[in-house]
């Protein structure tokens, strides 16, 4: 039998960790500046009157952060995308693993769950969670869905609608609403929901269901999808805390319990 060629997968893994996992999880923590030492040189400006003009900016800025250059990565990569996935199928002949069905819906579970059981988040309340997460929802998946069939790209594997990956848009768009809602209470949510996110979208190419273009482009939809829908959700539940930057926030929770 032959043995699998783990060095071959190196370009794959060091590719598709370093741009999904740690462009996501530094994209949420960049908002927490927290500095050491004297309290007088902790500015916080949580009375500061913040124009919707500057909400605006600040959003699209947090947004766009997120999205573009995963998306961007996934547009650039596609020259190379046969080349990548004629190294993991030599590397890993007849790997087939269906935990990336599963594993896919995980984040969006998780943070569900813990407003359904009561953990308090960000939202004013569970109506709030489950309005962003069906606007989210049904945003990804009519654009995921209207570019599968609109492109309508061949599947490594020969099947139909390979781009972008609906499994890793789904993970992705869970993984971003798991981080907006809970995020704030332990960085080690963000870093779980992107990690599971990660290995959906490396499974799908490990199962040669995708290109690693059609994951990052995916992952850049789902990451959309959810900061649009939290986007839209606050100015209909008119929640004027959220409307604050995430740095002003982040710092009256520290200074609250300093």
């Amino acid at each position: 039998m032959k043995r699998p060629n783990f060095a071959g997968m190196k370009t794959l893994i060091t590719t598709i960790c370093c741009l999904l996992c740690m462009t996501n999880i530094a994209a949420q923590t960049d908002s927490v500046s927290i500095m050491w030492g004297n309290r007088s040189q902790m500015v916080v400006p949580v009375d500061m009157k913040i124009s919707n003009r500057q909400f605006n900016m600040n959003r699209l800025h947090h947004s766009l952060s997120l999205a573009v250059p995963v998306a961007v990565a996934g547009f650039a990569m596609m020259p190379a995308d046969h080349a990548i996935r004629d190294r993991v199928v030599n590397g890993m002949p007849g790997f087939q693993i269906k935990i990336d069905d599963y594993i896919q819906y995980a984040p969006l579970v998780a943070q569900l769950g813990m407003s359904l059981g009561g953990v308090k988040g960000r939202s004013k309340n569970r109506w709030q969670v489950l309005v962003a997460d069906a606007m989210a929802a049904a945003m990804m998946a009519a654009v995921v869905n209207g570019m599968k069939y609109g492109i309508n790209r061949t599947r490594p594997n020969g099947g139909r609608g390979s781009f972008p990956s609906g499994h890793t848009a789904t993970a992705f768009m869970g993984a971003t609403l798991l981080a907006h809602e809970y995020g704030h209470k332990s960085i080690w949510i963000p870093i779980a929901g992107y990690s599971v996110a990660t290995a959906t979208g490396i499974m799908r190419i490990l199962n040669n269901k995708h290109y690693a273009s059609d994951v990052l482009v995916g992952a850049a939809i789902g990451i959309m999808s959810a900061e649009l829908a939290y986007w839209a959700t606050d100015a209909i539940f008119k929640d004027k805390k959220l409307f604050k930057p995430r740095r002003a926030r982040i710092h009256y929770e520290v200074l609250k319990n300093y």
